[in-house]
């Protein structure tokens, strides 16, 4: 943490701090460091994965699950930062931060173009009713409900013995590999997932996704198309939901 901290040194006057211009130029590099460091884990950061393997006989002790979804960010664009020049580097870091800020921004433009679409759009509540309804139909614990709450005690009173929650995050439109040139892009679902008991809440099931819907598109088409950019979003949650499952079933 202290390598992300303010940086500022100096020395004090009038019950003030005047930098020196060294200070500053470290100031300036612990910035930007700090930048490149925060844009290279988004980008490189494996999402896929069990964490902690179920044993199938641990759902057993599970006779009704709560599914609980949340979310850590709001909807996103990643497409300009994912296609990273690599021509800022030649100028150092400085440089390579400011490409990076240059195409954090163009994104940002895209996701406030989009977000008048979405309206009210809540992925959270589309991806637990698709994960109840798949949880109940292939009946994998002796009965589910969506858990509306946190908190132990009133989900204790619903009935529930087990939470299945999903964390988006990260959801929104992400860079089509195959399709940089056109600047296509599809939509991305990147999920922590986890099964815990509300007895003693331990942790039973685990892990980490990232899901791509495959279906690529010009960002125009979402904007221009009414109701593409929500279908869109609702069939990866389904999707997503439905691996979810398999998961939990054939681990």
């Amino acid at each position: 943490m202290s390598a992300c901290g303010n940086g500022l040194s100096g020395y004090q006057k009038g019950g003030g701090v005047i930098l020196t211009e060294n200070s500053r130029l470290r100031s300036t590099s612990s910035s930007v460091v700090c930048l490149l460091m925060l844009f290279v884990f988004s980008l490189c950061t494996d999402t896929s994965g069990t964490r902690v393997p179920l044993n199938p006989t641990q759902l057993l002790k599970i006779k009704k699950v709560g599914t609980l979804v949340k979310k850590e960010e709001d909807f996103s664009v990643r497409l300009s930062r994912a296609k990273m020049s690599g021509v800022g580097a030649v100028f150092g870091l400085i440089g390579a931060g400011i490409e990076a800020g240059l195409r954090s921004s163009n994104d940002a433009k895209l996701e406030e173009g989009l977000k008048p679409i979405l309206g009210d759009y809540d992925i959270t509540k589309v991806t637990a009713e698709n994960l109840n309804k798949r949880i109940n139909s292939q009946k994998v614990f002796g009965s589910s409900d969506i858990a509306s709450v946190e908190d132990s005690e009133a989900l204790r009173k619903m009935g529930i013995d087990g939470v299945l929650e999903v964390t988006f995050k990260e959801w929104g439109l992400r860079l089509c590999s195959s399709s940089s040139v056109l600047e296509q892009v599809q939509v991305g679902l990147g999920v922590h997932g986890r099964i815990f008991l509300l007895g003693d809440g331990s942790t039973i099931w685990e892990r980490n996704d990232l899901y791509l819907d495959g279906e690529c598109r010009r960002v125009e088409e979402f904007r221009l198309s009414e109701g593409m950019l929500k279908n869109a979003l609702s069939r990866a949650a389904d999707n997503l939901a439905g691996r979810v499952v398999n998961e939990i079933l054939f681990p």
